[in-house]
């Protein structure tokens, strides 16, 4: 009997890259070849083949909010990518494909569709990006993060974003408050510069990311701050905080309610679409988090939140977030793309 194979079209940020990576776990373990599609560029070159898979790499870049003639360059590069992509599909012959959203995902999709390759996208966002928009019309299956996130005649299926973490049970071994600060792997210059003059009588473990973590750590005025470039136990620092203060990626937010992890949330501005505010809300409109806009944003504010939290508040705001929680994304994506392949 031959191998099957899964073609995974997922590159750039570790919001495409994690989720698909998830998948592709759970693909393996039913003994699948993965053959993955990425770009040159992205961090998937470094993450992707630490788990043994090779990529296969297209030059891609985005047109949108360009000038004109970076516009005429960026088409003129997306068929090349194209071409490129119609030719590694056509080499391996993937039995199906997953599309992760993503100029990758756009380019290859289209060159999956045009071969005839069943496909299958997923959207980890509350609004679709343009590749996923695009994709969906021509895909056999659609998955979404999050409901309503695509019109009702797709019969999109809401599987919840497959990601790494685990719910641990929360223990409270003292009357401590603890607060986690995460700014994404690459920080969040406008929420570290307001944290740092958070009151000192709180626990804080810092991620600032790795360019931003030394001016932080001079800057906290609670000098028992730990700060840290990159938390590498996500699992655990979920469990030890009480209070998360955030932006609002798409996978910060499914981890969250998969934790039951109360939440401040301080979405991106200038997020493509304002996905990370439609993220964001689902939260804090399901009573699991606070959504503070930038613009809003001060220490005086946030120190105020804090301040007024009481147990039975944070109690009720973890319950909501788990009830929001979609456990099993992997394994839902996983088997229909088996289903899919076997038919």
């Amino acid at each position: 009997m031959s191998t099957k194979k899964v073609a995974i079209l997922a590159a750039g940020t570790g919001g495409h890259i994690f989720p698909a990576l998830a998948v592709a776990k759970e693909l393996q373990k039913n003994e699948v070849d993965i053959l993955w599609i990425g770009t040159k560029s992205g961090m998937e070159n470094k993450i992707v083949p630490e788990h043994n898979i090779k990529i296969n790499q297209i030059d891609a870049i985005g047109v949108r909010g360009k000038n004109p003639i970076k516009v005429f360059l960026s088409i003129f590069k997306l068929f090349q990518a194209f071409l490129k992509s119609y030719q590694i599909l056509k080499n391996n012959k993937p039995d199906a494909v997953l599309g992760m959203g993503g100029y990758v995902s756009g380019i290859a999709g289209l060159a999956a569709f045009l071969r005839g390759i069943p496909i299958i996208i997923q959207e980890q966002n509350a609004v679709p990006g343009t590749a996923n928009k695009l994709i969906s019309k021509v895909c056999n299956k659609v998955f979404q993060a999050f409901h309503g996130t695509f019109p009702i005649k797709l019969k999109p299926i809401t599987s919840g974003n497959p990601v790494f973490v685990k719910s641990l049970k929360k223990t409270k071994n003292n009357s401590d408050f603890n607060l986690l600060i995460l700014g994404g792997s690459l920080g969040a210059k406008p929420i570290n510069d307001v944290v740092i003059h958070l009151e000192n009588n709180i626990n804080i473990l810092h991620q600032t990311g790795d360019m931003h973590i030394n001016s932080v750590k001079k800057s906290h005025l609670n000098k028992s701050a730990k700060v840290v470039g990159f938390i590498d136990n996500m699992s655990k620092a979920y469990q030890w905080a009480d209070i998360v203060i955030s932006r609002a990626g798409a996978m910060t937010v499914s981890e969250l309610m998969l934790t039951g992890t109360p939440a401040i949330l301080i979405p991106l501005p200038h997020a493509i679409d304002n996905h990370q505010f439609y993220n964001a809300k689902i939260l804090s409109d399901n009573g699991a988090a606070i959504l503070i806009e930038q613009k809003d944003l001060s220490a005086k504010k946030l120190n105020d939140l804090i301040s007024n939290l009481t147990q039975e508040k944070l109690d009720s705001m973890s319950q909501n977030a788990k009830k929001l929680a979609s456990p099993n994304a992997s394994k839902i994506i996983s088997e229909c793309l088996l289903e899919l392949i076997n038919s």
